[in-house]
């Protein structure tokens, strides 16, 4: 009878133990802290003007006004950078919007649940930084603002950048008179076009651009963000070995990968790739570079559509003995499609 007692009580505190810590884990991921700051990503060929918006977590808000003016420093870039005076935030669970499409010539607005749980995990997890093999953190927030009121949201750091949510923001109207003081402005009647004729901000290689090929469909930005199973297959030079590969997709994401990463080279859900830098030592020891920067957007896009987003795809470098030239093929295990028009660059005997 004592016996049965003692072992019903050891059963008891092992269910009181258990639970103490898993309560005693979800306090500790309830205080956790991050240090990170915010910023408005908005397309070269569509400047978008903040009107109000902010970041909300349940200790600090980080907030947008019209003292971030015109943004479009390219999709998925970072734009203005304010300082703050926190340095330890809760990881935001919300997110509200509301801005001016100039080249549209409407306002778009939202309020958006943010998946905190991710944010979370992304701020703590961090990445190992390929210079420093030490761990790396994001400590941006990025706000994407894309033609029809399309919004996506970035995790920035270090040579990563990865896509934490899209959301749709609507139409909608601000009279003049009913606009907060700072913001009348954005009503004159000059206010747009003297914008976009604006050199600082519509760059003459943009506005060349846009002349000879027309504006970016307004729903590329979404187009972006079709993901393929993907991964590269690199061919060097006897002797070559690969060192770091850095991949800057159309979506905005970056990554960076080295070690035993790229031995593994495993098939990952990833955007097409706006450009891929390669460095590898040949087997002297001395560091070259191959970059494909950028590659044709068309080209790339339809190419990977044809293959589609169902079966595996590798991307084929191949860089010829000489170190002078590098060929690029798509595959999958039915087709193969030669990619002929992005720009590639060769470079030899780096420093760094």
């Amino acid at each position: 009878m004592n016996l049965h007692r003692n072992i019903c009580f050891l059963f008891v505190l092992l269910l009181i133990t258990v639970a103490g810590c898993k309560n005693k884990g979800k306090a500790q991921k309830m205080n956790e802290k991050f240090n990170w700051t915010g910023t408005v990503s908005a397309p070269e060929e569509y400047p978008m003007e903040v009107y109000d918006g902010a970041i909300i977590a349940d200790d600090f808000t980080f907030r947008f006004d019209e003292m971030w003016g015109t943004q479009n420093t390219g999709w998925g870039e970072t734009g203005g950078v304010f300082s703050i005076d926190r340095e330890q935030m809760d990881a935001p669970d919300s997110l509200k919007f509301t801005w001016m499409s100039l080249v549209e010539k409407k306002f778009y607005t939202g309020s958006w649940k943010l998946d905190k749980d991710k944010i979370a995990k992304l701020f703590r997890e961090g990445y190992v930084n390929d210079l420093t093999h030490q761990k790396g953190t994001y400590n941006m927030i990025k706000v994407g603002l894309a033609p029809k009121g399309l919004v996506v949201v970035w995790l920035s750091g270090v040579g990563f950048q990865t896509e934490v949510g899209s959301y749709q923001a609507v139409d909608t109207v601000i009279k003049k008179e009913d606009a907060y003081e700072n913001a009348k402005y954005m009503f004159d009647d000059d206010f747009i076009p003297r914008i976009l004729a604006d050199k600082n901000i519509m760059k003459p290689e943009i506005k060349a651009k846009i002349a000879s090929q027309g504006y970016p469909e307004p729903n590329v930005y979404q187009v972006y963000r079709e993901r393929f199973n993907w991964r590269p297959e690199i061919h060097l030079p006897k002797g070559g070995k690969e060192a770091v590969l850095v991949y800057q997709y159309f979506n905005g994401e970056i990554e960076t990968r080295f070690g035993d990463e790229l031995v593994e080279n495993q098939y990952m859900s990833r955007a097409a790739p706006k450009s891929i830098t390669l460095i590898w030592k040949d087997k002297a020891g001395n560091k070259n570079a191959v970059g494909v920067e950028p590659f044709n957007e068309k080209e790339i896009i339809n190419a990977f559509k044809q293959l589609g987003n169902t079966s595996k795809i590798d991307m084929v470098i191949t860089v010829n003995e000489s170190n002078s030239a590098a060929a690029i093929v798509l595959k999958d295990e039915h087709d193969s499609i030669k990619i002929v028009s992005g720009k590639i660059e060769i470079s030899e005997n780096l420093t760094n």
